[in-house]
């Protein structure tokens, strides 16, 4: 069996939205935001996804926040099937990933992008999170174990 890796470097981000898309049953900005974060994670964190790295989120499990979770699982490749993608929190767009290693890194989506999503063409919204740099989208911080 071939095991699956994501090169967050030179990872086609359309595609993976369109492939999230397809898992969630719609597009929306906080599946977006999820793709990015899982994304973002492996980079810093060197790791190929899937197998070697947990997820914690507290998104939780209520919609359109909860849609974070399913973007964390295209992007990452952590999922709850495998176990490896944990809901441990409610009501807030933050997720923990920790490298087998124990190297941490934890993302959250900066406040003014969540209130952006309010009263917005949350299809337009989720495009428009696809091109936004990572530094106006989310806060995050390393560490070690």
């Amino acid at each position: 069996m071939e095991t699956l890796t994501i090169d967050p470097r030179n990872a086609d981000l359309r595609a993976m939205v369109e492939r999230g898309t397809s898992l969630h049953g719609h597009l929306g900005p906080y599946l977006v935001a999820g793709i990015r974060m899982g994304l973002l994670a492996l980079r810093e964190l060197d790791n190929p996804g899937y197998f070697q790295l947990r997820a914690e989120s507290e998104a939780g499990r209520t919609t359109p926040l909860s849609c974070l979770n399913d973007g964390v699982q295209i992007g990452s490749g952590c999922t709850a099937g495998k176990g490896n993608l944990h809901i441990i929190g409610e009501k807030t767009p933050r997720v923990r990933f920790i490298a087998d290693d124990g190297r941490r890194i934890t993302i959250e989506l900066r406040s003014e992008i969540v209130e952006s999503f309010r009263g917005s063409d949350l299809i337009a919204k989720a495009r428009e999170l696809e091109t936004i740099p990572e530094e106006e989208l989310f806060e995050w911080t390393m560490s070690s174990p």
